[in-house]
């Protein structure tokens, strides 16, 4: 398995088991999703390779979804997740740093109706070449 997916697989388990208030932890939404839950949103990745060591800087976006009319509510998750996944590092799955928060927001989701907050990670991870 490469390294994106097992980055992927890891902060999933890490937000599932640090933020239980989030119904769900998935890759990707569906109909039957219950608020409040999280998806993992966008990533990509940069070559961060030495003469010695393949590796990788992958940015992953993690969304948090909730119908909550307060954003304050949604803030409160954002911050949760934020929080179990900075310095947080899986050295048994992955050879890879501590994770870095880049960015953490909130704002309303144009549906109208749901509240949207996003965090920003970057991991440096020994990749798979």
């Amino acid at each position: 398995m490469r390294s994106g997916r097992i980055l992927r697989q890891i902060v999933r388990a890490r937000i599932k088991e640090q933020v239980p208030a989030l119904t769900a932890v998935s890759d990707k939404a569906t109909e039957k999703s219950a608020f409040p839950y999280a998806t993992m949103g966008p990533s990509y990745w940069v070559d961060d390779s030495t003469d010695c060591t393949e590796g990788r800087e992958i940015t992953l976006q993690i969304d948090i979804w909730h119908s909550a009319s307060n954003k304050g509510v949604c803030e409160d998750l954002t911050d949760d997740v934020a929080t179990a996944l900075k310095g947080y590092a899986d050295q048994v799955a992955l050879t890879m740093h501590p994770i870095e928060i880049d960015t953490a927001r909130v704002t309303d989701d144009p549906d109208g109706v749901s509240v949207h907050g996003i965090v920003v990670i970057r991991a440096m991870v020994e990749s798979d070449g």
